[in-house]
C-alpha cells in the first residue's frame, strides 16, 4: 500500500469517527430535549391537578357554607327539615336535582342535571370548565327520581373527591349495609345498595325505564347476579332504583353501584 492510499484511509477513518460522533451528541440532544419535555408535561400535569383539586374543595366549602343549615322544620325554605337550603342551592346553580349522602364516604353532593350527558362531565357546579366535573343525573331520567333506574355519575378522583369512595364501596370496605340518602325539596329518599361490581364499559346497567314488568325483572336479576357482595336485599318490579357509575382507577373500566328505594319521608309542612 503506498503512502497516498494510507493517507485515505486514515482520512476515511476520521471522517467516519467524526460523523459517528455528531450522530451520538444529535441522539443525545433529542432524547434530553424528549426528557426536558416530558418532564416539563408531568410538571404541567401535576400543577393542573392540584390547581383543579384546590379549585373543586374551594367550590365544595363554599356550597356548604351558603346550603347547609340546622335541620329546622320550622324554616319557610323548602328542604330546611332536611339541613339543605335548596332554594339557596338552585339560586346558585339552577340545574340542581337534589343532594347525595353516602355516611361514612366522601360522598356528600348537590346533584346536577343538565341537557345531555356531556355537560357537566368536564364542569364544575358553577359551570366552569373542571375536568373533575361534577355529579350530575342522566339527562333521560326526569329528575324527581321517580323513573325505574335514576342514574346518577361523577368521575373517581384520586385525591378522594367525587365518586371515589365508590370503588372501596365495591372493594366491601363499608360491609354489605350501605345506605344512600338522597335529599330534595320535599322528600329524603333512602335507598340500600343491592349490587355492585367492575364491568367494562356498556350501557345496559344504564337504562333508565322499561317498556314491561318482565323486562325490568330480567334488569333487575340480572345487574343483582353480577354483584361482587352479597347485599341479601331482594329485588323486584315495582321496586325503583337507584345506579352510582363512575370510572375505575385506570379509567378503562367502570363502577357500577346499584340501590333499591325502600323509604321516602316527605318534608314537614
Amino acid at each position: 500500500m503506498n503512502e497516498n492510499n494510507l493517507n485515505e484511509e486514515v482520512k476515511e477513518k476520521k471522517n467516519k469517527k467524526s460523523i459517528g460522533t455528531i450522530i451520538k451528541k444529535v441522539v443525545a440532544y433529542i432524547i434530553l430535549i424528549v426528557c426536558l419535555f416530558a418532564l416539563s408535561y408531568s410538571g404541567y400535569v401535576l400543577f393542573d391537578y392540584l390547581r383543579t383539586n384546590k379549585a373543586s374543595n374551594d367550590t365544595i366549602k363554599n356550597i356548604n357554607d351558603a346550603v347547609k343549615i340546622e335541620p329546622d322544620d320550622n324554616l319557610s325554605s323548602l328542604g330546611a327539615s332536611f339541613g339543605i337550603d335548596f332554594d339557596k342551592l338552585e339560586e346558585m346553580n339552577s340545574d340542581v336535582v337534589g343532594w347525595i349522602t353516602i355516611k361514612g364516604t366522601a360522598i356528600d353532593y348537590a346533584i346536577l342535571k343538565s341537557y345531555d350527558n356531556d355537560f357537566y362531565l368536564r364542569r364544575s357546579f358553577d359551570k366552569n370548565y373542571s375536568w373533575f366535573g361534577w355529579p350530575f343525573m342522566d339527562y333521560r331520567n326526569k329528575g324527581d327520581f321517580t323513573d325505574d333506574n335514576s342514574v346518577i355519575y361523577g368521575h373517581n378522583i384520586k385525591s378522594g373527591l367525587m365518586f371515589a369512595d365508590l370503588q372501596d364501596l365495591q372493594a366491601g370496605k363499608y360491609g354489605n349495609d350501605v345506605e344512600i340518602y338522597i335529599y330534595t325539596k320535599d322528600k329524603t329518599r333512602i335507598y340500600k345498595v343491592f349490587s355492585t361490581y367492575i364491568i367494562d364499559p356498556e350501557s345496559y346497567y344504564l337504562i333508565t325505564n322499561f317498556g314491561s314488568d318482565d323486562t325490568y325483572a330480567e334488569f333487575l336479576n340480572t345487574i343483582k347476579s353480577r354483584s361482587s357482595i352479597d347485599f341479601n336485599i331482594a329485588v323486584a318490579p315495582p321496586d325503583r332504583i337507584l345506579t352510582l357509575s363512575t370510572c375505575t382507577a385506570d379509567s378503562t373500566r367502570r363502577i357500577a353501584v346499584h340501590a333499591k328505594l325502600y323509604a321516602e319521608e316527605e318534608r314537614k309542612k
